[in-house]
């Protein structure tokens, strides 16, 4: 297996991916020393990302339906269809050799001053991981100065299920745990869960509960109300379909801020509960735009169904910056 590696850079922005995963290997911005630096976690050669004891999902882009399904199972136009279980059983980020670990291919790379772009390219057959239809994915990284816009593309010859996201994990001081940290999400309610991290209930509100993140929250102070800490659908406000603010995280110590916009209808946190060597338990966070879990089990959290002739379409942006968290924010 020949991996792929690209870097895309410019005066704000050092970025490396990689075609297995479709991943991020590493992101560099510079603090407010104007010091560049890591935010986001990553392993020491391309070849360990290959290891699943190793590499939690590092910065990859997973599917064919991220998040999970319960029972690994679901009805599609009048029949269940099976999946392939991978975590108890249910199925996380698309079954064990979902997207998110798999080699896709360098459809383009393309270098430009404010930055460029790569595009990675992957075809899932018929009944992989259990999934219905012939399905062609595509997601093109483009950076253009302090953004990094990640676009998903699909679409199959029959009906299935599709729902994809980065999973990037980040950690703006670059080590250390993410509890000095603080968070912003735009979102009124959450989606309660189960131990499995299956949906429990309908979506409720956050206000007076530790998932309020309408106004910013230091991490740490989150933690106390909840040590377990955070594995979370949030719903996003605004339009769904519509490119939005989704979610603001900064760091006092780096000085750093990154931005988050979608056109997803949900946000995932995770709080890194799981981390383990060679990372440290809650030494990144992750933002996954993307649909609610389990979503083709509950009618009432929208369709992920994509048909043929359709184009399942995600766009998310990444922006980056020091201080000035209030007017970034606006």
């Amino acid at each position: 297996m020949k991996i792929e590696e690209c870097e895309l850079h410019n005066g704000q922005v050092r970025l490396s991916l990689i075609s297995f995963g479709a991943s991020i290997r590493s992101f560099e911005t510079p603090d407010k020393e104007g010091v560049f630096g890591p935010v986001h976690l990553s392993l020491d050669s391309v070849e360990q990302y290959q290891d699943a004891a190793l590499n939690p999902y590092l910065g990859a882009s997973v599917g064919r339906y991220a998040n999970r399904i319960a029972g690994a199972r679901f009805p599609l136009d009048g029949t269940v269809v099976e999946l392939t279980p991978n975590e108890g059983d249910n199925q996380l980020h698309g079954g064990p050799a979902g997207f998110g670990r798999r080699n896709w291919e360098l459809l383009s790379k393309e270098h430009t001053p404010a930055g460029g772009s790569v595009t990675f390219g992957l075809e899932s057959q018929d009944g992989d991981q259990g999934f219905p239809g012939n399905l062609r994915g595509r997601v093109t990284y483009e950076l253009a100065g302090d953004t990094l816009r990640i676009t998903y593309f699909a679409a199959t010859d029959a009906a299935t299920v599709v729902n994809l996201t980065n999973h990037g994990y980040w950690n703006l001081d670059g080590d250390s745990t993410i509890f000095g940290h603080r968070l912003r999400i735009d979102a009124d309610q959450v989606l309660p869960v189960d131990e499995a991290g299956i949906p429990a209930g309908t979506l409720q509100e956050v206000q007076n509960t530790v998932f309020d993140f309408r106004e910013r929250t230091t991490l740490g102070d989150a933690f106390k109300s909840r040590p377990s800490g955070f594995d979370h659908c949030f719903k996003l406000n605004g339009v769904s379909g519509k490119l939005r603010f989704a979610a603001q995280v900064d760091s006092p110590s780096s000085g750093r801020w990154m931005r988050i916009r979608t056109d997803q209808p949900a946000v995932q946190l995770y709080s890194g509960n799981g981390l383990g060597a060679p990372f440290t338990q809650h030494g990144a966070l992750c933002l996954e735009t993307q649909m609610f879990p389990d979503t083709p089990n509950h009618p009432e959290l929208g369709s992920a169904v994509l048909r043929p002739g359709q184009e399942y379409r995600s766009v998310t942006e990444l922006q980056f910056g020091v201080s000035e968290y209030e007017s970034a924010s606006s």
